[in-house]
């Protein structure tokens, strides 16, 4: 599962070996496992920050100036950090071409600022770490003068979600329903907790179709 997420993301935004990536992520974090193995693994560098200054956006801005830094990969909140701190500046972004956020809600005043006054690829990663990594995305493509917010996105190859109701029927467009997620990057289950893991992983009664249920 990891390795098809990566594999995905590699192939779909040219992740290669002119590629920088600024490691910000703790590595307890699951997002960190596309700076080890997706950018390492394309043959790209991982710029480390110093352990004292690894949460000080104005280390983050000179580490970008300095080493060039292309790709991003961080929470929303980070990012919205190195914006505040630059302003109207923009020269630490000049080389930056993508910006992966996820794990939280986007603010469109970054996406903004990111894409349409610095020329940043940005792309709105999700899904639960019961997925893998992540499983479903939005490429920001155009203006994002007129959103009033980001969709969540659509799932990548080899994934599909499903929005279902109480006794597992699809659900019409803008209807509520519960999420469900499936494909090759679905967990086996949780260790040690075959309960948690038969409440949380089911079988479609129609498809046969092994599913995660989100919970939302």
């Amino acid at each position: 599962g990891r390795r098809h997420a990566l594999r995905e993301t590699v192939e779909t935004f040219a992740i290669g070996p002119g590629d920088r990536g600024l490691a910000l992520t703790a590595l307890h974090h699951d997002m960190s496992v596309f700076d080890l193995f997706g950018v390492l693994g394309a043959g790209g560098t991982l710029v480390m920050p110093r352990a004292s200054e690894r949460r000080e956006a104005a280390h983050w801005a000179r580490l970008m100036s300095e080493h060039g830094v292309t790709v991003w990969n961080s929470v929303p909140a980070m990012m919205e950090m190195l914006v505040e701190h630059l302003g109207p500046v923009s020269g630490p972004l000049d080389g930056l071409r993508l910006a992966f956020l996820g794990g939280d809600w986007l603010n469109v005043a970054t996406v903004r600022r990111l894409s349409e006054d610095a020329g940043v690829r940005v792309v709105s990663v999700g899904g639960p770490t019961e997925t893998t990594l992540w499983n479903i995305w939005h490429p920001v493509d155009g203006p994002a003068t007129e959103r009033r917010s980001i969709p969540y996105g659509t799932p990548i190859a080899n994934t599909r979600y499903r929005i279902l109701d109480e006794r597992m029927r699809d659900r019409p467009v803008w209807a509520t329903g519960e999420m469900y997620c499936s494909g090759v990057g679905l967990a086996r289950g949780y260790w040690g907790d075959p309960e948690r893991t038969s409440a949380s992983f089911v079988t479609h009664p129609r498809t046969g179709e092994r599913l995660y249920r989100t919970g939302f």
